[in-house]
């Protein structure tokens, strides 16, 4: 018999004695064999029989910074979070230990400078919310201040590699771009299979998040999952895009906003083709663009594009769609073109195609929508308000435009409702047919309803009026 054994029937003995039912004693079960050596541990341990696994248990809970649930606080490895003393050290060593078998990095609330921070797989940042905890870049740095291990190496090379697993949540990136005047950026990634929740990113002389991966090739077999979720993540006050999406593909923002940023408020290009955005929100004067859909086959639901001179929501690949939501522009007279939807060139010949838009446009002084460079067979259906640009009271010529340029001939238009101009209100489509009916009821007032009817076998094209009288437009031979 082993020493455990002799310990497990030491206690079973033990507990018979108070509870002598075989089965229940008092409407309680007897303890299974593992819940005696679970719960009765310390009793087994009391008796001096099991050292080697008292030894074990009192290394895993009591190492440094460490918890028995893998979490490790940054304030016990070290960090001072007083807004002076540099915590990069004592950061990147919770981090570190985390990496090591995957865990949690508590950083309490404070603010936090450092140089720069790598992040590693399984990894999971964990702030005390938004405007508690504050990791700031260090004066002079001119860096990223948290960035994927083995970013420098990975970027632009297509690679399926980098870090994986692991999330931040709960925290203030701050650039501190006054301080940092060659570059920095809040968030650097190469990577996927990553949260980001209710981080905010503000004050960096570039992106303040970046996000790169490569297609899904080298992706290892089965795979759960490869997306990135991004979740309330408020980018904004940046020198470059507030975020700056390139991978992963199919990946999902909800609830996020980007604004006030120097350059385009959410840019999706590169490998992040198939994500989808939902009541997201971009906007600011100081923003050119809000959202800029350059990767395949976008999806955007019940989003925002906000703008006070400047784009709203520009395409510029095949298959993208900005379906509910909203384009508002604010009627500036310039000097920038303030257009609400615009199709631009995309990397291959024709693109943009196939794109859906359905939504609401208004104030846009330009125009709602610039056809440039549709390339065709899309579908668009937009109810605009286009009052025009005011100075002084009186309407500017040119301004508040429903449209410029010229769909593609195998688009289908619809745009309809108080354009500045009634009778360019547009409905396109590249062919229709109507089918046979019984005459209709008239039409309201100042319109015509065009149907087709049956007449002796034969099909005929027809106008009826609002007095009730029908014209004939072609009859079938």
């Amino acid at each position: 018999m082993t020493r455990l054994t002799a310990a497990f029937d030491a206690g079973r003995r033990w507990w018979t004695r108070r509870m002598p039912s075989a089965g229940f004693a008092d409407g309680m079960p007897s303890p299974s064999r593992r819940a005696m050596l679970t719960h009765g541990g310390a009793l087994v341990l009391g008796a001096g029989v099991a050292g080697v696994a008292a030894d074990r248990l009192s290394t895993t809970v009591m190492s440094p910074g460490h918890r028995a649930d893998s979490t490790f606080d940054a304030r016990a490895h070290g960090a001072a979070g007083d807004g002076r003393t540099d915590d990069t050290a004592a950061l990147q060593s919770a981090i570190d230990a985390a990496g090591a078998a995957g865990g949690i990095v508590f950083i309490p609330a404070g603010v936090y400078l450092t140089r720069g921070l790598v992040l590693r797989s399984r990894v999971h940042l964990r702030g005390a919310g938004g405007d508690a905890t504050t990791i700031r870049l260090q004066a002079g740095a001119n860096g990223a201040i948290l960035e994927s291990a083995g970013f420098s190496k990975l970027t632009g090379t297509g690679d399926a590699g980098g870090i994986n697993s692991f999330s931040v949540r709960d925290l203030t990136l701050d650039g501190n771009k006054d301080q940092n005047p060659a570059g920095g950026y809040g968030l650097r990634l190469y990577g996927y299979q990553y949260e980001l929740s209710e981080v905010i990113i503000f004050n960096c002389r570039q992106d303040g998040l970046y996000s790169e991966w490569s297609a899904a090739g080298g992706l290892p077999f089965p795979s759960h999952q490869m997306e990135a979720r991004v979740t309330a993540v408020r980018s904004h006050n940046n020198d470059g895009d507030g975020i700056n999406f390139n991978g992963p593909h199919d990946s999902m923002f909800v609830n996020c906003l980007a604004f006030e940023n120097q350059a385009i408020g959410f840019r999706m290009a590169g490998e992040s083709h198939g994500s989808s955005m939902v009541n997201c929100h971009g906007w600011g004067a100081r923003q050119p663009v809000s959202f800029h859909l350059a990767a395949l086959s976008l999806g955007c639901v019940n989003c925002y594009a906000d703008v006070n001179g400047g784009v709203g929501v520009r395409i510029a690949r095949h298959d993208c769609r900005w379906v509910g939501g909203f384009v508002l522009g604010a009627n500036n007279p310039g000097p920038r073109r303030e257009i609400g939807v615009q199709f631009v060139p995309g990397p291959t010949d024709g693109e943009p195609s196939g794109c859906v838009v359905d939504t609401k446009i208004t104030n846009c002084a330009t125009a709602a929508i610039d056809f440039g460079a549709d390339g065709g067979r899309s579908n668009i259906r937009a109810s605009l308000s286009q009052p025009g640009v005011n100075i002084d009271g009186k309407h500017v010529d040119g301004t508040g435009a429903g449209w410029i340029g010229n769909p593609h001939r195998t688009s289908r238009i619809d745009i309809v409702d108080g354009v500045a101009d009634a009778g360019r209100n547009l409905v396109v489509s590249p062919a229709f047919e109507m089918r046979a009916q019984e005459v209709p009821a008239p039409p309201a007032d100042a319109s015509v309803r065009v149907f087709a009817r049956t007449v002796g076998g034969a099909t005929q094209l027809c106008a009826q009026f609002p007095n009730g009288a029908v014209k004939v437009l072609a009859t079938e031979f």
